[in-house]
């Protein structure tokens, strides 16, 4: 019988989470009850914790399909992973704090697992995912890594197959994450609270360098719904003028710069070089110089153990990965 923990971690998101929470329930309803649950990790600042009291359908908090945990720093990850440990099922879902969620998407992707149950290379299994303001056939399943190794947006397939890179939404078996022998989590990225960014890059690549693999799953997409939380106050000022509850605001979250995240993951997935060949699609990308800022240093610091970990374990280079393109050859 399926079972599923959903875990959606949250920072600042009333009115959009609260759709959210209802789209998961009316596509886990099949589930039957005892079986599936919501696990929101929250990071709010505190006056958005008390409008999510009558944002969110409490009474499933009672029936314990809907569990809060509030967590005080705000860190994406360290979200994620609180979580998923408090999950009580053998799967999770990761989705965003703002999505409709495809019909059938849960069930399908659960069942692909399920399929390769004896496929121990098994790492995520993605559905596409789609933006509100476009037509579905702007669903994508895939980061294309021949222009960026960050990763432009690339396809969606409709047919089981291997891909790059990519965020949420997946499933992935709950002790393959938090494993030691298996993803191992978010590491750095958690520990040392990195700022919202980056970690979807980590999580994504750092299965191929361990000898998993990422599979992309016909389904329907997750949509992200929108208003995008694409928004620094500090470079759109106008926006302060704007209601702030309708907005996520980079400049409130994690430690550091919102790119942080993406110079840590580089480090610790490529070393020096990784993160020097990227220097000018992070600068371009979030206006941020690693070097003039200081950057580079304190994201050498935060990484070094999961580094060391990932090195001792991976059974690839990132510069292997780019020349082998294990995606484009697995069946």
């Amino acid at each position: 019988m399926k079972a599923l923990s959903v875990i959606i971690s949250n920072r600042n998101d009333t009115s959009m989470l609260a759709v959210t929470v209802r789209s998961c329930i009316e596509e886990l309803i099949s589930f039957g009850k005892g079986n599936f649950e919501i696990i929101i990790v929250d990071n709010s600042e505190d006056e958005y914790r008390q409008l999510l009291k009558s944002c969110l359908p409490m009474g499933y908090e009672r029936e314990g399909i809907l569990r809060i945990i509030n967590q005080d720093f705000p860190c994406l990850f360290s979200a994620r992973e609180t979580g998923i440990r408090a999950a009580k099922y053998e799967y999770v879902a990761c989705v965003d704090s703002h999505m409709l969620i495809g019909h059938n998407m849960f069930v399908d992707l659960i069942d692909f697992i399920e399929r390769h149950n004896g496929d121990h290379t098994l790492g995520f299994a993605h559905a596409p995912i789609n933006w509100v303001h476009q037509h579905e056939g702007g669903a994508r399943h895939d980061r294309d890594m021949n222009r960026s190794e960050l990763g432009p947006w690339g396809s969606a397939y409709n047919y089981e197959r291997t891909i790059t890179w990519k965020g949420m939404p997946w499933v992935c078996r709950k002790d393959w994450f938090l494993s030691k022998d298996g993803l191992g989590g978010y590491g750095a990225l958690a520990q040392h609270k990195i700022s919202w960014g980056g970690g979807d890059m980590h999580i994504g690549v750092k299965p191929w360098l361990l000898g998993f693999r990422n599979w992309a799953v016909p389904t329907r997409p997750g949509i992200h719904i929108g208003p995008f939380p694409k928004i620094d106050i500090d470079k759109n000022p106008n926006m302060a003028k704007v209601d702030k509850h309708k907005y996520r605001l980079w400049s409130s979250s994690g430690n550091g710069p919102h790119a942080m995240g993406f110079i840590v993951s580089c480090y610790i997935l490529g070393g020096d070089n990784m993160i020097q060949r990227n220097a000018g699609i992070i600068e371009e990308r979030f206006g941020l110089s690693i070097n003039k800022n200081g950057c580079y240093e304190q994201a050498k610091e935060w990484a070094k153990d999961e580094k060391a970990w990932l090195d001792d374990r991976k059974i690839m280079s990132f510069e292997e990965l780019l020349e082998r393109r294990p995606w484009d050859n697995a069946s």
